[in-house]
């Protein structure tokens, strides 16, 4: 009550810290593999997704808990290996292209949010459209 009456006499209004709530990294990566999943787009690279995005919490894991860069090497290989069949689809590369800077968007703000040494991902470069050839 005293604290009241000073912020008012002093004219200072009175606010709370704001409290930002953290999902803890497993959760945020499976947010993560049920968004790529969720993606309309057809193809193999869904068997290769859920694969490697099911490999993912136990890298991770071992990772912040190691912090030995052959779990960092593990995670990047798995994911490189997605962004590379989404590269490899056939369909529509703006949805592949989007859904590529989308995940490594992500993760590489998990890694700075829960601070993990950053990985090397690359996206690969988006297909060249095919000229047909004239006889």
């Amino acid at each position: 009550m005293a604290f009241f009456l000073i912020a008012e006499c002093c004219n200072m209004p009175f606010s709370t810290p704001e409290v930002r709530v953290v999902k803890p990294l497993h959760v945020q990566l499976a947010a993560l593999g049920n968004e790529v999943r969720a993606a309309a787009i057809p193809g193999d690279w869904e068997r290769t997704a859920d694969w490697c995005f099911g490999q993912l919490p136990g890298l991770y894991e071992q990772f912040r808990e190691t912090n030995e860069s052959r779990f960092g090497a593990e995670i990047t290989l798995r994911v490189q290996a997605v962004l590379k069949e989404l590269a490899n689809c056939k369909t529509d590369s703006v949805k592949t292209q989007k859904l590529a800077v989308l995940i490594t968007g992500r993760l590489h703000r998990l890694h700075e949010e829960f601070g993990l040494p950053g990985l090397n991902l690359r996206l690969p470069p988006a297909p060249r459209p095919r000229v047909a050839k004239v006889s």
